[in-house]
């Protein structure tokens, strides 16, 4: 074969490959399809909200001098005629009297770690390994932020170490330490005289160390009666006069929290939901008690729960910010306008190249104007990246894309 045969082929051969590709081109150009991509997508629908709490209350109140300390935390129960607070003459005098606890749970600590009857049956040993596994529970709840828990094994470690250190003869006695320290209590106690007089509760119940005003116009009975109006004026204005106010009792631990939110269908009377507040990780279960419209705004709703639960954070204030919890979907988005039915099967056309193909899908979460399908590996259903089709698809369509994959097979 000469030079020029050769030329003149390999000029046919590169005019059919353009003609080839330009075909192709002008196929894809004048063939296009409304289609959208099948992509994952997670849809969390948790609805926040800001909650007033209400409960049956009474005002604690006292209208002498001083400074209060409280002897328990807010949400304690208490009895009848315990301590609720201690007045002192100043701030100083407080202080002192806080030093004094820390003080005399340190001498107690070193009495009990030079106990006989504390180290004569322990073995060395043993206390190293609980020395290292409260360490790495120190490192965890400091990754946490869990300060209550890391404060109380920090206590029970340096008791075990001071025990260590005992039978190991690493110290003989605590004795001097322990005089050093019950020296340093008798001169805060010197700070503190004068001061003693106490406030008692005239009733069992809850103790708040705060008081805010609406006491006695938030209970439990007129909840459910509250407008969107009344709600919104105790978010704006979360506390009053509360004259003379030391802080309040309650009887019940359970309570209520009134909410303004978007009207939504999952939120009905008499439902169980899942609650949680911006200041703790906890989860609480509420009841729907009731839910109404607002006076002004046809899209919110007024909801009251109930939660027979109580903690710190539940009584930490009057107002809250809350949310409300509902389960996450993952799925693969696809709009309403692009399913279809062969029978009673429901499902999408999709795209690949010419070949039109219809595929199943499971539907895991509707939407306004869209639904999730379960993301799977099943070539029968919608997978990842499928290219769906938006546009009417008639069966015409299908056997075309049929007869055209096949002319090319046996072409």
């Amino acid at each position: 074969m000469n030079s020029l045969t050769v030329k003149i082929l390999t000029g046919l051969l590169s005019v059919l490959i353009i003609t080839t590709i330009g075909s192709q081109i002008y196929s894809a150009l004048t063939e296009r399809h409304d289609t959208e991509e099948a992509v994952l997508v997670t849809i969390n629908e948790d609805i926040a909200f800001k909650g007033v709490i209400i409960r049956d209350e009474k005002v604690v109140t006292y209208d002498g001098g001083g400074v209060l300390d409280y002897t328990y935390s807010d949400g304690s129960k208490i009895s009848v005629g315990n301590t609720i607070a201690s007045v002192y003459s100043s701030e100083d005098a407080v202080t002192a009297k806080n030093k004094i606890k820390i003080l005399e749970s340190e001498i107690a600590a070193l009495e009990r770690a030079q106990n006989p009857g504390t180290t004569n049956y322990v073995q060395p040993e043993t206390l190293k390994s609980k020395i290292d596994k409260e360490y790495k529970e120190l490192l965890s709840y400091s990754f946490q932020d869990n300060f209550s828990e890391f404060a109380k094994t920090r206590e029970d470690m340096s008791l075990v170490m001071n025990i260590y250190n005992i039978v190991t003869k690493t110290e003989q006695s605590y004795d001097e330490r322990i005089s050093q320290l019950q020296a340093k209590v008798k001169e805060l106690e010197e700070q503190t005289s004068g001061s003693g007089k106490t406030i008692t509760a005239d009733e069992t119940g809850y103790f708040v160390s705060y008081a805010d005003g609406y006491e006695s116009e938030l209970t439990m009975e007129n909840a459910s009666q509250l407008t969107d109006k009344d709600i919104q004026k105790v978010i704006d204005q979360p506390s009053k006069d509360a004259p003379n106010a030391i802080g309040k009792m309650f009887s019940d631990y359970s309570c209520r929290i009134a909410g303004i939110m978007e009207n939504d269908k999952r939120i009905t009377e008499g439902a169980w939901l899942r609650m949680t507040l911006s200041t703790t990780k906890n989860i609480y279960d509420v009841q729907v008690e009731s839910v109404k419209p607002c006076e002004d705004d046809e899209n919110k709703v007024v909801v009251v729960l109930s939660c027979d639960r109580l903690d710190e954070a539940l009584v930490e204030s009057r107002v809250q910010s809350a949310e409300l919890i509902f389960d996450e979907y993952q799925g693969l988005k696809v709009p309403r306008s692009a399913i279809r039915f062969q029978g009673d099967q429901k499902g999408v056309y999709v795209i690949l190249g010419k070949d039109v193909t219809f595929k199943k899908i499971n539907v895991i979460y509707e939407g306004d104007d869209y639904v999730l399908s379960e993301n799977t590996s099943n070539e029968d259903y919608l997978l990842l990246y499928d290219q769906i089709l938006l546009e009417v698809v008639s069966d015409e369509d299908v056997q075309q894309s049929r007869s055209d994959s096949n002319a090319v097979t046996s072409g």
